[in-house]
């Protein structure tokens, strides 16, 4: 260690200055350059903690150690940097499990649990102040928007219908949460790092409470990269008058789909201007187009119907139009005809492979199974000159955790080459050309045989150990549901003997599926 404190002194005279608008993670004193002020900040941190705990991980690797010194080090002597996570790398960090600390009033409190007491499905928005902890660096925001988020998980948070809040003897119940930054507040100082929006979302009736982790993560390893980013976090909620903050332990953040979603994957989508649409209620079949079945967000108030308009909802006319071209196409297309369309429309092996995913996870709450749970983004507002990218999200009920529904009895066990239903007609009629079915198969084996990756038995099932493991200290919380963690399916499950951790050839979900998809001839 002295020899490292003796080399900081030989380059005493070496520094690099930092733009006045960028903060380098090198410059650990926030002076302005790089020098031996910074790697005798890191030392302080190392030797006596004299120094910022939180800025001397220069390197990000979650301690404070030798490797902080000589990173530093490293760019004194090349003229380089260590820049700053981004928002997305700093929210979005996989290595880490964030706090997420919100602050709420006693009155807006209570006004948001009347609201749910009117309307379970409310919009309405609240004040509240938001802390996030991300590495020992603390960001606070204050004055955001706080409301509920869900369908079949939303719950009243706190307590019975009619009843106020009640300091020290609350019943807390599991519920998801969109937070918006800038909903009161429009300016840079309104964000974490850039980041606008979040969604706080937890493992509803989902005992390993990582499934979602899993899927979307398949999702990014397999090359979709239209899913939303996805991470575990730690989350408290402090109600004005509380002795302590409500502890609901882990969740899910997630990265809301919407403007920023599409202009931060620009170039994957070929252009971030076009029509957003997000669908289901279990009605978007992609094959009837009633008026009644189109709406469009009204400032972030979702209109709840099948195809709900996201952005550009001031050409809502417009969209609807080419909306409803693409589905008249689907439906009376012949099939020669379809099968060329579809390729000039769609990248139609980006879907199968999306598609593959969703059938091998198991999700029958999906678009081919259940006309619901999907968003289709057109990448033009042009009425024919476009592409449309598939983008799935919800993605809790899967691997193993079955219902009765559409085609499907089991999910581990389905037929993959025969998931959903006829009358969803953007995968069903794929399915009815041989080089598309090839396709597909072939991405489903891919999936199922690559060694030490994707779905491979072995692989997930220490995946998915190693998560659970990740995020049991967070367990047991103050809810009063979802407050434990065990490896197991939905209790509402009909098949009730898939684990996803250990398990026979006959029941372990992974190594069920792996069976069902080589068995495909």
């Amino acid at each position: 260690m002295m020899r490292v404190k003796f080399l900081s002194i030989l380059l005493a005279t070496v520094w690099i200055t930092a733009t006045a608008d960028i903060i380098h993670r090198d410059d650990v004193n926030l002076d302005g350059a790089t020098d031996v002020g910074d790697v005798n900040t890191v030392l302080g941190s190392l030797l006596d903690g004299t120094g910022d705990l939180a800025r001397s991980d220069v390197n990000g690797d979650g301690m404070v150690d030798v490797g902080d010194v000589n990173a530093v080090l490293e760019c004194i002597l090349t003229g380089g940097h260590v820049e700053e996570r981004t928002g997305y790398d700093f929210v979005w960090d996989y290595d880490q499990i964030p706090e997420v600390h919100l602050e709420v009033g006693v009155d807006d409190w209570n006004r948001l649990l009347l609201a749910y007491d009117a309307d379970r499905l409310t919009k309405l928005y609240i004040p509240a102040n938001l802390t996030f902890v991300q590495r020992g660096q603390v960001t606070r925001v204050d004055s955001i928007g706080l409301r509920i988020r869900g369908n079949g998980s939303r719950h009243r948070p706190e307590g019975k219908a009619g009843e106020l809040h009640t300091a020290g003897s609350t019943t807390w119940h599991s519920v998801g949460w969109g937070v918006n930054l800038r909903k009161y507040v429009k300016d840079e100082a309104h964000t974490l790092r850039g980041i606008r929006k979040i969604w706080l979302r937890y493992g509803y009736n989902e005992p390993t409470h990582v499934r979602e982790m899993y899927c979307y993560r398949l999702y990014e390893e397999f090359g979709v990269k239209c899913v939303p980013r996805i991470t575990f976090c730690n989350v408290g909620i402090h109600v004005e008058g509380d002795e302590r903050e409500a502890n609901y332990g882990a969740f899910y953040i997630l990265e809301p789909i919407d403007d920023r979603f599409l202009m931060d994957r620009s170039d994957f989508f070929g252009g971030s201007d076009g029509y957003l649409w997000k669908c289901g209620k279990g009605e978007a079949d992609l094959k009837f187009k009633f008026d009644e079945m189109f709406g469009w967000d009204d400032n972030g108030e979702m209109d709840e119907r099948p195809y709900v308009l996201k952005t550009n909802t001031s050409q809502f006319k417009q969209a609807k139009r080419q909306m409803s071209a693409f589905i008249n196409n689907l439906v009376t297309l012949g099939e020669a005809e379809f099968h060329d369309w579809i390729a000039t429309v769609t990248d139609v092996p980006l879907l199968l492979k999306t598609y593959a995913i969703m059938v091998a996870i198991g999700n029958w709450d999906d678009y081919w199974n259940n006309s619901n749970n999907y968003y289709l983004y057109f990448n033009s507002t042009n009425q024919s000159n476009y592409k449309v990218f598939f983008i799935p999200y919800d993605l809790d009920n899967t691997l193993g955790c079955s219902r009765i529904v559409g085609n499907v009895v089991d999910t581990g066990r389905h037929d993959p080459m025969n998931w959903g239903q006829e009358h969803n007609l953007l995968i069903a009629r794929l399915m009815h050309h041989s080089d598309y079915r090839e396709l597909y198969k072939g991405y489903l084996k891919e999936l199922v045989n690559t060694p030490g990756a994707l779905m491979d038995p072995a692989t997930s099932m220490t995946r998915v150990a190693e998560w659970m493991a990740f995020i049991k200290p967070l367990f047991p919380n103050d809810l009063d549901r979802d407050n434990i963690i065990y490896d197991g399916p939905n209790p509402m499950s009909n098949i009730r003997d898939y684990r996803l951790t250990y398990g026979t050839d006959k029941e372990n979900y992974f190594k069920v599926r792996k069976h069902v998809i080589d068995s495909i001839p």
